[in-house]
């Protein structure tokens, strides 16, 4: 079951008048730690939990250094994991420079079959 509440953003309409919609927003989320998934996945093969920790630690090790070498990493149903930039514009083509760029995020683009996974999930309303 997935946790929402409802919280109240300001919709500007002019300087003098403030509306709020309501939003739910998604909460009481519950983190689960690299080596708590590798206990569950041991559980669901014939590794044992510090192996698939090896496999897990090895993977997050990988991801930056393949990142900075230009490489998006796709991983089959699961999703792609890519580089973008965040950069303020300039007027003239020939003014672009790598200090345009403000900012370097990671992206993950899930797979079709993994946002497929999502469809039907339920939602419990919780106080705000």
């Amino acid at each position: 079951m997935i946790k929402y509440k409802v919280i109240p953003l300001a919709d500007k309409i002019s300087s003098a008048v403030v509306k709020y919609q309501y939003y739910p927003r998604i909460c009481d989320r519950e983190k689960i730690n690299l080596l708590e998934l590798s206990r569950l996945i041991s559980r669901q093969c014939s590794f044992t939990t510090a192996d698939v920790y090896g496999v897990l630690e090895a993977f997050v090790g990988n991801i930056p250094s393949l990142l900075l070498e230009n490489k998006s990493i796709e991983l089959g149903d699961l999703g792609i994991f890519s580089l973008h930039a965040k950069a303020k514009g300039s007027p003239e083509k020939q003014q672009v420079t790598k200090n345009n760029i403000t900012e370097l995020k990671i992206a993950f683009r899930p797979s079709k079959r993994l946002k497929q996974s999502l469809v039907g999930a339920k939602f419990q309303k919780v106080k705000s």
